[in-house]
């Protein structure tokens, strides 16, 4: 059993926790699989102490980069919750206030259920009223429309594109780049305080990513 240690309760299904050695070994397959990483800047191979590493330098870099443990509500596993991924704040940069946000769902049952949209609005809580940053990037590769969708959702905006910036499958892909402003992230953050339920796409915001990812 894996004594989780809870650093942020959602109201539906995650809680964003504290990385822990203990995960590694549930995280290497998934790093190791193409389906787990695929929207994703990581490259296999990973091994066991690779990663076991890179959780022990969560603390060492704490104040330029912050990750989390995504952890999903199981009445079925020991503790109540399982780990199903990570999230994290990097390149944070004073005065400016900024940084940059990326995740991983890489447990593939956890995936299309709202897990990444829970898990960026409990992240961004993080960022503007713990961190007290004033902005945060983002960017997907442009096939990618289930992660833009849910950046969308939390409150981002498109602002540009780097033409044939990713390379992927054999060829060099576009990347959307998107920005929030805490202003932009709380109407979304407290109706889903008030109502319990996550935000979904509006109809010209499902128009937008259809546009954005056929504009290559």
């Amino acid at each position: 059993m894996t004594d989780h240690i809870i650093a942020y309760e959602g109201r539906v299904s995650i809680a964003l926790g504290v990385m822990q050695e203990a995960y590694a070994t549930l995280y290497v397959p998934w790093l190791n699989r193409r389906i787990g990483i695929e929207g994703t800047l990581q490259r296999p191979p990973h091994s066991l102490e690779m990663v076991k590493e890179w959780i022990r330098n969560h603390d060492k870099e704490r104040g330029k980069a912050e990750g989390f443990a995504i952890l999903r509500r199981d009445a079925e596993t020991d503790g109540g919750w399982r780990f199903v991924g990570h999230t994290g704040i990097h390149g944070i940069k004073w005065p400016n206030g900024t940084a940059t946000t990326g995740s991983m769902i890489v447990d593939a049952e956890s995936r299309g259920k709202g897990c990444g949209t829970e898990a960026k609005l409990l992240l961004l809580y993080h960022a503007f009223y713990i961190l007290g940053l004033r902005k945060v990037h983002s960017r997907v590769k442009a096939w990618n429309a289930q992660s833009l969708g849910h950046l969308l959702k939390c409150g981002y905006q498109i602002v540009g594109r780097h033409k044939q910036e990713e390379f992927h499958e054999g060829e060099f892909v576009d990347e959307i780049l998107l920005e929030v402003f805490r202003n932009e992230w709380e109407p979304v953050w407290q109706a889903y305080q008030t109502t319990g339920k996550l935000p979904r796409l509006t109809e010209e915001q499902r128009a937008l990513i259809e546009k954005k990812l056929l504009k290559q």
